[in-house]
């Protein structure tokens, strides 16, 4: 979480990325054996599209990957320079992801959807961005040379990111429990 070079090399964030790593395929595994094997039961909703489980799963893992396409783009834009800009433009992609969701699943599963695309960000942001730019430093370290300053403002900031999508994913997550939160059907559930 350095903003410039550290004088010393840090010691790498082992915790902290299996951390991230484990919770991503522990829920991603839930997500598959809850709503992947029983799709016809809880993640199609016939009323809204007729999909089959197959193109229902495939859709959902097209909303994860491009969930955190999206929000890396915007953060590699000229928006990821402005932090409000970025939190307004971050929080009109999962409101257009959580429309998107109940127009082709069921309630619970669009609302759980939206948490699994929120937690992709966040996986993503540790195994794409702050991991990958502290092995940079520590190499740069390690070889005597001074590491970009950019590579710390970049994790710093996708390390920030993370703590604000923390208690948004949590309540997704539970979400389940709690039919007041998601009820609405297409027209008002997201």
């Amino acid at each position: 979480k350095y903003t410039v070079a550290p004088d010393e090399m840090p010691p790498e964030l082992h915790w902290f990325k299996y951390e991230a790593y484990f919770t991503w395929i522990s829920g991603f595994a839930l997500l598959a054996v809850l709503y992947y094997w029983g799709a016809e039961s809880f993640l199609i909703d016939p009323d809204r599209a007729a999909l089959s489980p197959t193109v229902a799963v495939l859709t959902s893992l097209g909303f994860l990957i491009g969930g955190w396409l999206a929000y890396d783009l915007l953060c590699r834009s000229a928006i990821g320079r402005h932090t409000g800009v970025l939190a307004t433009a971050v929080f009109i992609l999962v409101v257009l992801i959580g429309w998107g969701l109940t127009q082709v699943f069921n309630d619970r599963a669009a609302f759980l959807h939206v948490g699994a695309v929120i937690g992709t960000i966040m996986s993503a942001n540790v195994f794409f961005v702050i991991i990958p730019n502290q092995k940079k430093v520590i190499a740069d370290l390690q070889a005597g040379r001074v590491p970009k300053a950019n590579l710390g403002q970049q994790a710093k900031d996708r390390s920030l990111h993370n703590n604000y999508l923390t208690l948004p994913v949590v309540l997704l997550m539970v979400s389940f429990h709690y039919p007041v939160l998601f009820g609405g059907g297409a027209e008002r559930g997201w």
